[in-house]
């Protein structure tokens, strides 16, 4: 078994331009995948979620298997739902980790009760803390997904949220009430203990570089270049890293692999 990781997925659908990660890696990545589930696109939210408990559930079981055996795990996936089932194998392996530092351009703390959009991407760093669904039906998709997967709340003092520059409406307050450390990604540093053991997330889209990576998803300007996280990813090394999660870049433009490449050599430093 590998401890790189590979998922080709976004919200349950299959993106299989993820897998050229492994014709430009000089890791080898372990595919995750199921084989009933080939479909491109799902219109329906619960199919989603259905669908991502199960990838999610093989996900954290995989996590576990790879830390027991005494190795770190590494993943890239379609969107940050990987972080339930990064943190799942961590809590089943009996290493839950001290704290989680999530760098994103977005809040990704949406529930059903401030979403406009019903975009399930917008959700995961909420559903991680333990926010179920709040629709006016009494209707719990959301937490039946949890439970598939079996993650425990993780506690909102213990998450730092770097670069989050793109708040939506009753998202943003949502943060300002929440116990999660919002900062830049100048003052990270400030925020972690020498002695702690850190669960990376890494949302490329946290970068603001389309020159160096011209690919990335949902860009949002005035965020981090990637000479900054980069800086930020040499600084880590000193830190116990538990895990590091991606979510990628969009691999249907990435043509000629630029950008994965590039989230490649970053992830190099933390090695």
């Amino acid at each position: 078994m590998k401890n790189h990781l590979l998922i080709p997925y976004l919200t349950g659908q299959r993106r299989n331009g993820l897998t050229r990660v492994n014709d430009v890696s000089t890791h080898p990545w372990q595919v995750l995948d199921i084989p009933d589930f080939t479909e491109n696109t799902i219109s329906d939210a619960n199919e989603k979620l259905r669908r991502m408990g199960q990838i999610y559930a093989l996900h954290a079981n995989t996590v576990r298997q790879i830390i027991e055996r005494g190795a770190r795990p590494v993943t890239i996936a379609g969107d940050c739902f990987s972080t339930l089932g990064v943190l799942t194998g961590l809590q089943m392996a009996g290493k839950s980790p001290d704290r989680i530092l999530w760098l994103d351009a977005h809040g990704d703390f949406h529930t059903w009760g401030t979403t406009q959009t019903k975009y399930l991407g917008g959700m995961p760093l909420a559903m991680l803390v333990g926010k179920r669904d709040r629709r006016k039906d009494s209707r719990d998709t959301v937490g039946a997904f949890l439970d598939v997967i079996g993650i425990q709340p993780f506690p909102e003092e213990k998450i730092i949220l770097s670069d989050a520059r793109d708040l939506d409406p009753g998202e943003k307050e949502s943060l300002e009430s929440s116990k999660i450390t919002i900062c830049t990604i100048g003052d990270v540093h400030k925020h972690l203990l020498p002695e702690e053991n850190i669960y990376l997330h890494f949302d490329t889209d946290v970068i603001d570089d389309k020159a160096k990576l011209p690919a990335l998803k949902y860009h949002v300007k005035q965020g981090p270049s990637h000479a900054e996280i980069k800086s930020l990813f040499t600084y880590l090394r000193q830190h116990k890293l538990a895990a590091i999660s991606v979510s990628a870049w969009h691999e249907e433009e990435d043509l000629d692999n630029k950008t994965a490449i590039a989230c490649l050599n970053l992830l190099k430093e933390l090695e």
